[in-house]
């Protein structure tokens, strides 16, 4: 069991991690201000793909398998696919604010879905955590009335990859790294990049451009770094509840940086959110202390 320092210092590095990804967030968005979106997803993919492959090399695994078609690994990549574009286009079109909370229904959504799909025990209490964080998304997004922004639909669609993506990761063969599937995902960002800047005219990138996608390659890949760091230093039931940290540096980044409004709606349904996605994994906790 970690010690109680190696848990604060897992702490910290959670943290950490939700900060980079989310100031990776506001590069990828400053990016793609300046250059077409088909082209800064391409050098991203890219990057990540460098990143990646050197990781796959460096355990000395074959990087292109027959494992790529099995259809769990299949499935993940194609989440990982709807992730990224839907990703972009929320971030492009979309209030940060929006987009970081809506993201954040990530675990409520892995939780139906495990019930659902995978079989496993979900009580009462959980189902109703769901329902409820839920209702928090429809008080941020605000369907029917004068201020619904339709683009943060374009966040809803991203989760629902980013479920695929996990899902596909759960079912996959434990043969197959974390880094390989890691590697899967951004090579598709290299072909959707490829696909877009067909109809779109590639520019070349000015230093300003270039300052972002920097940023954004090395923000992203801080921010998987640090997870990992956090992962294997401090207890998962302690460092878990941090990932809605991420909801925080974007509300900060959205006011402070981006001068977005944030109205009374869009607090309550973001805490709506937080509350009941550590409500069940507090409830999924106590469900694994009482099953050992």
């Amino acid at each position: 069991m970690p010690s109680q320092s190696e848990n604060l210092t897992g702490m910290f590095y959670m943290t950490l991690s939700m900060a980079s990804f989310c100031l990776a967030d506001l590069a990828l968005k400053w990016a793609c201000e300046i250059l077409p979106t088909g082209q800064v997803m391409f050098i991203l993919g890219l990057g990540c793909c460098a990143l990646f492959w050197g990781i796959v090399k460096g355990k000395q695994e074959k990087a292109l398998t027959r494992q790529f078609f099995i259809p769990a690994v299949l499935l993940r990549t194609a989440g990982e696919a709807v992730a990224v574009v839907f990703i972009f286009l929320a971030l492009i079109h979309s209030a940060f604010t929006s987009v970081a909370a809506i993201l954040q229904t990530l675990p409520l959504l892995m939780t139906l879905i495990s019930f659902i799909f995978l079989g496993e025990k979900v009580g009462i209490h959980r189902i109703l955590a769901v329902t409820i964080g839920f209702a928090g998304v429809l008080l941020i997004i605000r369907p029917g009335v004068d201020s619904f922004d339709v683009f943060s639909l374009y966040a809803v669609l991203a989760v629902i990859g980013m479920a695929m993506r996990d899902l596909g990761s759960r079912l996959s063969p434990n043969s197959i790294s974390a880094s390989m599937l890691a590697l899967y995902g951004a090579m598709t960002f290299v072909v959707i990049g490829l696909v877009m800047m067909w109809f779109e005219r590639a520019k070349v990138p000015s230093l300003e451009a270039t300052g972002y996608l920097l940023a954004m390659i090395l923000l992203a890949s801080s921010g998987s770094y640090y997870t990992t760091k956090a992962v294997r230093l401090g207890e998962m039931s302690v460092i878990s509840p941090l990932r809605y940290t991420r909801l925080l540096f974007g509300m900060m980044v959205g006011v402070f940086i981006l001068h977005e409004e944030v109205d009374q709606y869009m607090l309550l349904g973001s805490a709506i959110v937080v509350l009941a996605g550590l409500y069940v994994w507090f409830r999924e906790q106590r469900h694994k202390k009482i099953s050992s």
